[in-house]
């Protein structure tokens, strides 16, 4: 049986946040949102929402195109549009690879 992948817009608020250099604490409470909404969100266990995403890019001036970027999957998309989809899994990579550690929370 095949173990379902994490949906890439989990990892890319994940990597977001530590770009940020936020702990979840300190996130959750930026977006008005639970420690444990965050984490599950980052984990996969929870799926995002549009309001969440609309949180995310009010709080931090992040266009919402751009998170959508990483909310388009694979599965059942016609050839023409695989392009963007192919490169965006990549562009998480790279991003993993640069991304600070995670922040431990000092409350």
């Amino acid at each position: 049986m095949e173990v379902p992948k994490r949906p890439m817009i989990n990892d890319a608020l994940r990597l977001l946040r530590l770009y940020l250099g936020l702990s979840q604490n300190h996130l959750a409470s930026a977006l008005e949102l639970s420690q444990s909404t965050i984490s599950e969100i980052e984990s996969g266990t929870k799926s995002v929402t549009m309001e969440v995403l609309e949180r995310y890019s009010s709080k931090f001036d992040v266009r919402m195109s751009q998170l959508l970027f990483f909310a388009e999957e694979l599965q059942d998309q016609p050839v023409k549009t695989k392009g963007k989809l192919i490169v965006a899994p990549r562009v998480l990579s790279l991003l993993e690879l640069l991304a600070p550690k995670e922040i431990a929370d000092a409350s």
